[in-house]
């Protein structure tokens, strides 16, 4: 009921010497002249929506597929330049498959925002390997001082 309420009410400020029936009738007046045209407009969405907010827009939509570990930095990344996009959720056999829909003013905005999101995965990627072989090492070491253990077990047990 509130909302109700809401719509139907109108704000009207206007200045007057002396306030008066027949300026309140004036105003009234100047307001319905000006008519709607002046009344606040319905913001579109940014930047994440539902895919039928996004196809309503008009423009072309693409897609990519997308895993669930980069979304995060995706949204992050389109939000900065201003794409607009929705996340689509379609279940498999061995969990989900993740699809990203988008759409910009301008291709270099897509553009911009594809290439820094790439940028800061491979970096990832990158810090992962590097991870990983440092395991590696580790691991390696272990089997040796374990090899040499056995040795110097073997060598005292001959005498």
């Amino acid at each position: 009921m509130q909302e109700e309420l809401e719509k139907k009410t109108v704000a009207l400020v206007f200045n007057a010497g002396k306030f008066t029936v027949e300026e309140l009738s004036n105003a009234m007046h100047k307001a319905l002249d000006k008519g709607i045209s002046h009344m606040p407009r319905k913001k579109e969405p940014r930047g994440e929506m539902t895919l039928k907010e996004l196809i309503g827009k008009g423009n072309k939509a693409e897609k990519i597929e997308i895993s669930k570990d980069s979304l995060k930095s995706f949204q992050k990344t389109a939000n900065k330049y201003d794409v607009d996009y929705a996340v689509h959720k379609v279940p498999e056999e061995t969990g989900f498959k993740y699809f990203v829909f988008f759409q910009a003013k301008d291709y270099v905005a897509i553009d911009s925002a594809f290439k820094e999101y790439i940028y800061k995965n491979e970096k990832k990627r990158e810090s992962l390997k590097k991870r990983l072989d440092v395991k590696k090492d580790k691991i390696k070491q272990r089997e040796e001082k374990q090899k040499n253990k056995e040795r110097d077990f073997n060598k005292e047990r001959s005498r």
